[in-house]
């Protein structure tokens, strides 16, 4: 770790995969993980973008969900980091991002690293995030109802994916959201505004 960095928690459980690239795989950009600290997630992405040639980072972005809170009777949109602390850095080549990131001017903790090599996100959970977040890279609010005791989502990236979700607080509009792989994933929040139950 270069000098300066602070110590790395472990990135969220289920996040990240437990496997590396096979040799044959397709050189498709996956994500990798990095660690910014709390309220620096921003500034992190921009700095390391700027840095990086394109030949090694396609893409330095902090995902966001969109929550709904209601402050003194009015209700609004705020967006929050949605793995507090992380940066994901999109590549086709691991090993080259981290070497990249090893000669930087200032200090990125990547997370999954092994020796050299570097564990990407679990491949269900990339293609389900750039299923739902969008060019934005913001997990939009969705709506829907209970019916019979079984939610339909009718507006925005969670409709189709009732499935997943877990749980949900109608008084503060929140979906938890499974991902990863079943019993070593984790939950994900989201917005979800179920205004009627039939």
């Amino acid at each position: 770790m270069a000098e300066g960095a602070e110590a790395m928690p472990c990135a969220p459980t289920g996040l990240l995969s437990s496997r590396f690239r096979a040799a044959g795989e397709a050189r498709t950009a996956r994500w990798y993980a990095a660690y910014a600290g709390e309220g620096r997630e921003d500034a992190l992405a921009a700095k390391v973008g700027a840095a990086l040639p394109a030949e090694v980072l396609s893409e330095a972005f902090c995902p966001k969900w969109e929550a709904v809170m209601k402050r003194r009777g009015t209700w609004f949109k705020v967006e929050r980091p949605m793995f507090r602390g992380y940066v994901l850095l999109a590549s086709c080549d691991g090993r080259g991002l981290a070497r990249a990131v090893e000669r930087l001017s200032f200090p990125v903790s990547l997370a999954g690293r092994r020796g050299r090599a570097l564990l990407p996100v679990e491949a269900e959970v990339q293609r389900w995030l750039e299923e739902t977040l969008g060019p934005s890279r913001v997990l939009r609010a969705s709506e829907g109802f209970i019916e019979g005791g079984k939610l339909v989502v009718e507006r925005g990236p969670l409709v189709g994916r009732e499935s997943r979700i877990r749980k949900i607080n109608r008084h503060k509009s929140l979906a938890f959201v499974e991902l990863g792989q079943p019993g070593a994933g984790f939950l994900l929040q989201a917005a979800l505004s179920v205004p009627r139950k039939n």
